[in-house]
């Protein structure tokens, strides 16, 4: 028998036993039983057959007989193979069926619109190799995988995507495939137990390639991983050399801001409660008043990039900035973090993390780090990286504050005073540095 389509076989008419009958063919083709009634002789072709004779073939051939054709001298292996082709043929729609089964399963890979397609892209190679492997009796640690699976793997980690995602999402695709090719070996062969022999074979098959693909993503995952932790470590160094040169405390958010931008946000906004700015430690009852004293933005001719004196704002209540003022906890946030941010600057972010400016048990204010131009979202990781570098700029920043509040106000003195503090360590406002009196006599 050349081929067998779908429910239906054809073969030439020989004398029929209960052995069954040799179907004419080229060589290999595999014997079969009509398990139903020829049309030119009107005999069983076995012990299951139907009653009554077929209607007469004038050209030789057999009557179509539905759902009843045992393929004998059928192995296993055949049968995964001749069902994987069978597959095959709809593979369009199984690539749908399982992209169905990821957006229910895994909906944060969907969220991101390029994040998406990469995804979908890559379910579709995983498919259509895996069941080229299974149609051509590959084992499962020689079918190749796709050529990009790799740095596929790796931008799904740079986006932040979770590694126990990326995994479930190995598991839904394997379990859709499966699901196919078991449905259609039944309409192969009517014999139950070679079906039970092929579907555990199926089965060890696709789980030693979603296994090898799993160990390779997971690979590729903790070397982004290492990759990042190393990046962070010298960031980290380079914010210790870098925030907090002088004890200016505007130059030391901008320090903040610069170093950000430079590295991993396209716009940083650092605003400082107004109370701390005149010496309180907590901030009065009432809305939370902040000033905005430092922002940098990665693009060229951005007015945030313009940093001039801001006027008092507050934070809506709820909002994340007011949340992390109030517990002194950061957070990771889809979008902008507030309906509306006194520059105007973050409504096009589609990453943000809000993190409180806190030393010695005090909160200072709040920086946050947006992302509206690089395409990949804020992780877990960039989270840590924010809160170190923030966490040392807090601290550079109460440096100066305390620093500001111990020098002295201006007093009439002897003709050699002078006030010896650096202009870019006096405060907000610090009166000129010049004795009035002018020089004294003698």
């Amino acid at each position: 028998m050349g081929r067998l389509r779908s429910n239906r076989a054809y073969v030439r008419c020989k004398p029929m036993t209960q052995s069954g009958t040799r179907a004419e063919g080229p060589p290999g083709t595999p014997l079969i039983r009509v398990l139903g009634i020829c049309a030119r002789s009107g005999a069983a072709a076995g012990p299951r057959a139907h009653a009554g004779p077929g209607s007469p073939d004038p050209d030789g051939l057999c009557t179509p007989v539905r759902r009843n054709v045992v393929l004998v001298g059928f192995t296993a292996d055949s049968l995964v193979s001749r069902a994987a082709r069978e597959v095959s043929l709809r593979a369009d729609q199984l690539i749908h069926d399982v992209e169905r089964s990821l957006q229910r399963g895994v909906p944060e890979v969907w969220e991101d619109p390029d994040i998406a397609r990469m995804t979908a892209k890559n379910v579709a190679e995983h498919v259509l190799a895996a069941l080229a492997g299974l149609a051509d009796g590959i084992e499962p640690g020689r079918i190749e995988t796709p050529a990009a699976d790799a740095d596929r793997t790796g931008r799904l980690a740079r986006h932040g995507t979770p590694l126990s995602v990326i995994l479930r999402a190995f598991r839904l695709w394997q379990g859709v495939v499966v699901d196919r090719l078991l449905e259609e070996m039944p309409r192969l062969t009517g014999d139950a137990d070679l079906i039970s022999v092929a579907a555990r074979k199926l089965i060890v098959t696709m789980a030693g390639y979603v296994d090898r693909m799993s160990e390779q993503g997971v690979a590729v995952y903790q070397r982004e991983r290492d990759r990042r932790l190393q990046w962070r470590l010298s960031m980290v160094n380079e914010a210790g050399m870098r925030i907090g040169t002088t004890l200016d405390i505007a130059r030391t958010a901008q320090e903040l801001a610069d170093l950000a931008t430079e590295r991993f946000a396209d716009l940083v906004t650092v605003d400082l409660l107004d109370s701390v700015l005149h010496g309180n430690d907590t901030p009065v009852d009432g809305p939370v008043t902040l000033r905005r004293v430092a922002q940098r933005s990665v693009v060229e001719g951005d007015p945030a990039s313009a940093i001039r004196p801001q006027p008092l704002h507050t934070s809506p209540q709820g909002s994340p900035p007011a949340r992390a003022l109030i517990t002194g906890q950061p957070s990771r946030h889809i979008g902008p973090a507030a309906p509306r941010d006194v520059a105007g600057g973050d409504q096009l972010a589609h990453s943000t993390l809000v993190v409180p400016l806190r030393a010695r048990d005090s909160t200072l204010g709040v920086a946050q780090f947006i992302r509206h131009h690089n395409p990949d979202l804020f992780d877990d990781e960039d989270l840590l990286l924010a809160q170190e570098i923030a966490a040392r700029a807090a601290v550079a920043v109460d440096n100066a504050r305390r620093y500001s509040m111990r020098v002295p106000p201006p007093s009439p003195c002897s003709a050699a005073c002078s006030l010896s503090t650096p202009r870019s360590s006096r405060p907000w406002r610090s009166p000129t540095a010049t004795c009035p009196r002018g020089p004294k006599a003698g």
